[in-house]
């Protein structure tokens, strides 16, 4: 094993972190380290690298083993250069070098031992791949966006993000045996992300990697830990794998739990009815059966919540509308010729590579940037809510309540019931916005821009920072959302599951592509086998498409305004028939009652049959047989759902048979 971790705990004062958390890592194995933000993944880290850190508990790095890991803080840049920085990352390749230019020189002896020496040292330059590390610097500095032009500027004046890919491109080149990185994709645009996918996926040693990227755990992870309620738990597989496997598991823990807390509910009521009676020998042997009973842990419930985005006002079909579009600032274009639109409704996602002019040409659509040529058009009745990562919108020191309260001149009523929706209830909206977690504040801001009536919604990096949970929540709130979105975001999973449409921005130009993020990978790789002459063909087919499209959205939207002109002169009669019909359907008081007799028989059944389901999840045989976990797990859910629709219809009839007593 490369890692052995044993029984590790970790506590700040009277807080645990977490205890008795052990695992090891084989030579090979690539580990995802997955939680919600402040499970302890980040200190569980910290103990790896400074056992001393760690409250209790042994770490065992298999003997002489290399671990690389990006140091944090820039106190190492100076004035040397990019190159110089980067060549320097492995000392130990340039210390060979030495002894081995020192050893060929004392060979000439003949000496047996300045022999077997020189012998040892070339095997293990060669180990170290030492005769093509120039070669593999200038592999890394390029898959990291660090053109040859760069390279011998001094270190010190890159930003910070280049920074800290300079970090990582100085792990990734001193010849490590095991990895331990920390969110290595923050500061990498896509292609970046991509390249050190392969690199990771090709590098033969251990790894451990904390990542909220759930497309880079994909392609990167053979297994995946997950660090939750202080203990840690192993998934074999990458993290779709582990999604799944994590689902039935909280399906099947759920159920044992409430299974078990229902016996131990009924044993108790006995025991109490009986302690003193005839049967006091029997509550008494239950009571002891139950002494003895080992007790199942509550299921950990990570802290949810959820964004209901009201419905988005109506707005002209054309939303946004480039045309022979130049984006840029001076003399430096960005975007050269952009002409596209943009449809009511349509979501679209905006990638290319870090500096390509994608924030520049939001700034450009929302009137920050001047354009350069041609123009952005906004549709009529277009009102656009821009999301940007600093939140400025909310301030640290006002609770939640007192934000909403003042800015939209709510009643404390709704103000509740509006945070009761995303989960905020009693007390917590009085919660200093400050101490929120980044998922929190992004909805919060959200909410707010389609509350403010925007319809065309803007976003830079909205999940940036967030974890997997709070990832999640934003994207179910998003795909629902009937307006239209224009999405900034190096998250492909995200971009996979929100968008439509793909812009890429390439070579100063904007690429189209109409689907989601897979639909572009296959697409733009189909492109790339067409010749120059099949790509102008291609495009003049889609144009007249295009055109042909455009000529019947204008005839349907013709035909779609004499509809609703026709619809709203006859509103009042279809409304007055609508009741007549609705007074005819009634049900006699008599069939009212057997109706309702029959629903409650249905309700009765179903509530049986879920009591029955959970007693067989309870039973620990049950619990170790996968294949029987999903189906009962699948036949639990089918039967709640049937129960759930006869109490819908139950309280529907007791509706109606309140009116008519009221009549």
């Amino acid at each position: 094993m490369q890692l052995t971790v044993t029984n590790l705990a970790k506590a700040f004062g009277t807080h645990e972190i977490f205890k008795d958390v052990s695992f090891t890592v084989a030579k090979g194995e690539h580990i995802g380290l997955v939680g919600v933000n402040g499970s302890g993944k980040t200190t569980l880290l910290k103990c790896l690298l400074d056992p001393d850190y760690a409250d209790s508990g042994t770490i065992a790095f298999e003997a002489g083993l290399q671990a690389g890991y990006v140091e944090q803080g820039f106190d190492r840049f100076g004035p040397e250069s990019l190159w110089d920085f980067l060549f320097h990352a492995n000392p130990e390749i340039l210390q060979l070098r030495t002894k081995l230019a020192e050893l060929e020189k004392a060979s000439a002896s003949g000496d047996q031992e300045v022999l077997d020496a020189y012998a040892r040292a070339t095997q293990r330059y060669e180990y170290l791949d030492g005769y093509n590390y120039e070669t593999n610097l200038k592999k890394v500095l390029f898959g990291l966006a660090f053109p040859e032009s760069m390279w011998q500027q001094p270190s010190e004046s890159l930003s910070g993000g280049q920074k800290t890919r300079l970090m990582l491109a100085a792990a990734l080149v001193s010849s490590p045996e095991f990895f331990i990185l920390d969110e290595p994709t923050n500061h990498l645009d896509i292609r970046m992300m991509e390249w050190l996918e392969q690199y990771l996926h090709d590098f033969r040693g251990g790894l451990l990697v904390v990542s909220h990227d759930r497309a880079f755990l994909d392609h990167v992870a053979t297994r995946i830990l997950e660090m939750e309620g202080g203990r840690l738990q192993s998934f074999p597989g990458n993290y779709s794998k582990y999604l799944v496997e994590k689902e039935i598991q909280i399906k099947t823990e759920k159920a044992a739990y409430e299974a078990q807390q229902d016996y131990i509910a009924e044993q108790e009521a006995y025991i109490r009815r009986f302690k003193a009676g005839i049967k006091s020998k029997m509550a008494r042997g239950r009571q002891s059966r139950l002494d003895r009973l080992e007790r199942l842990e509550k299921p950990v419930e990570n802290e949810t919540f959820t964004l209901r985005l009201p419905k988005a006002t109506e707005c002209a079909e054309r939303v946004l509308v480039l045309d022979r579009l130049r984006a840029g600032y001076g003399d430096k274009v960005l975007i050269q010729d952009a002409s596209l639109v943009l449809r009511r409704g349509q979501k679209v996602g905006l990638i290319g590579p870090n500096g390509s002019g994608k924030t520049t040409l939001l700034r450009t659509i929302l009137g920050e940037v001047k354009a350069l040529g041609g123009e952005a058009k906004i549709g009529n009745r277009v009102r656009i809510g821009y999301f940007s990562q600093s939140y400025e919108r909310l301030d640290p020191k006002q609770t939640i309540f007192d934000n909403f309260l003042t800015e939209y001149g709510l009643t404390d009523e709704q103000t509740r019931s509006l945070l009761g929706g995303m989960m905020f209830h009693g007390d917590d909206v009085y919660k200093e916005i400050g101490t929120l977690s980044g998922g929190q504040k992004a909805c919060l801001v959200l909410l707010k821009l389609v509350m403010d009536g925007a319809n065309f919604l803007i976003l830079d990096e909205p999940t940036n920072h967030l974890d997997i949970l709070a990832q999640e929540t934003v994207e179910a709130a998003l795909e629902v959302f009937d307006g239209t979105v224009l999405v900034v975001s190096h998250d492909r999973y995200f971009i996979n599951e929100i968008v439509d449409r793909i812009w890429e921005i390439e070579d100063c130009g904007i690429q189209d592509y109409k689907g989601n993020y897979e639909y572009y990978l296959e697409e733009k790789a189909r492109r790339k086998q067409l010749t120059e002459t099949e790509r102008a063909e291609e495009a003049k087919r889609e144009a007249a498409r295009e055109a042909k499209a455009e000529k019947a959205r204008a005839e349907a939207d013709a035909k779609a305004q004499k509809a609703l002109e026709w619809a709203e002169g006859a509103a009042k009669r279809e409304a007055a028939a609508t009741e007549e019909k609705k007074r005819k359907r009634r049900l006699s008081p008599a069939e009212l009652q057997k109706r309702l007799d029959e629903v409650e028989m249905h309700i009765r059944e179903q509530d049986a049959m879920l009591g029955y389901i959970d007693k067989q999840i309870s039973i620990p045989e049950n619990q170790t047989d996968l294949e029987l976990s999903r189906s009962l797990a699948a036949e639990r859910e089918e039967t709640a759902q049937k129960l759930d629709k006869y109490m819908q219809q139950w309280e529907e009839l007791l509706e109606e048979q309140d009116e008519q007593e009221e009549e």
